[in-house]
């Protein structure tokens, strides 16, 4: 068949497909016209990035600068945590020796109790007799144990409150973190809380909460929020809410391998 022939009977296929090589080059002309520029500085920049990572960024010291710098935030965050974690004192702690976590709590109620109204009623202070603590006592661990936190926070304030001979400790709530029943959990630092209402004269008031943040006294007590007002009744007096908090940390071991 020579080539005239096949002209005749493949006329319409060679048309299409030198139709589709024309419109192949006109696009790609085009393409080149509008972004090829753009492409080709984007290729540069590519290439000088690869450059660019295979240059070593780090000196051979280093590594031991970033080690030493790593040892030093872990001593700071341990001395970080000593301050501000609740050294909540053992005989406010469960101990499994002595029993159910129930029993001790109970125990350690009642003791803190008598020994305070007891005490209280000697100097003419009057206190909320349920101490902050729940009418009806929590039964899981965990809540029980951070009640006696709170426990111990209010036992240390109500004893510098008869030392000072404070008029009136007005009520007491205390509130463990709200996270210890949330599914997101309490998060790195859990707060119970101790909010404190008192009145009375403001020279003992104001001693009282001096002494909870003086070390010789033990681990000062952090405190959330404190406001002090005038008694509207009374000229001499004043009312102050405080809320110390009882801080546990979790999680504080921050250190990765190098």
């Amino acid at each position: 068949m020579d080539l005239n022939d096949y002209w005749q009977e493949n006329k319409r296929f060679v048309m299409t497909v030198v139709g589709g090589l024309i419109a192949f080059a006109i696009g790609n002309a085009m393409i080149g016209s509008f972004i090829g520029d753009e492409l080709a500085s984007q290729k540069r920049t590519r290439s000088k990035v690869e450059k660019d990572l295979k240059i070593s960024r780090y000196l051979g010291g280093d590594l031991a600068m970033a080690r030493s710098e790593n040892e030093s935030l872990l001593v700071a965050n341990s001395e970080l945590a000593e301050k501000v974690g609740y050294p909540t004192r053992a005989e406010y702690k469960l101990d499994s020796s002595k029993g159910t976590a129930g029993n001790q709590y109970f125990a350690a109620v009642s003791r803190v109790r008598e020994d305070i109204l007891r005490r209280a009623g000697r100097v003419n202070l009057r206190i909320d007799q349920d101490l902050g603590l729940p009418s009806l006592a929590p039964t899981r661990d965990d809540e029980i144990e951070r009640h006696l936190d709170g426990l111990d926070v209010v036992e240390r304030v109500l004893e510098l409150a008869i030392s000072e001979r404070l008029d009136r400790v007005d009520s007491i709530e205390i509130t463990p973190d709200s996270g210890l029943r949330g599914s997101r959990g309490v998060g790195h630092v859990e707060q119970t809380r101790i909010k404190m209402k008192m009145s009375g004269r403001s020279g003992p008031m104001l001693r009282v909460l001096a002494s909870t943040q003086t070390p010789s006294l033990g681990q000062p007590i952090l405190i959330e929020e404190l406001e002090i007002v005038p008694e509207r009744t009374r000229e001499d007096e004043v009312r102050m809410e405080v809320t110390f908090v009882a801080a546990r940390l979790h999680n504080t071991d921050t250190e990765e391998e190098f």
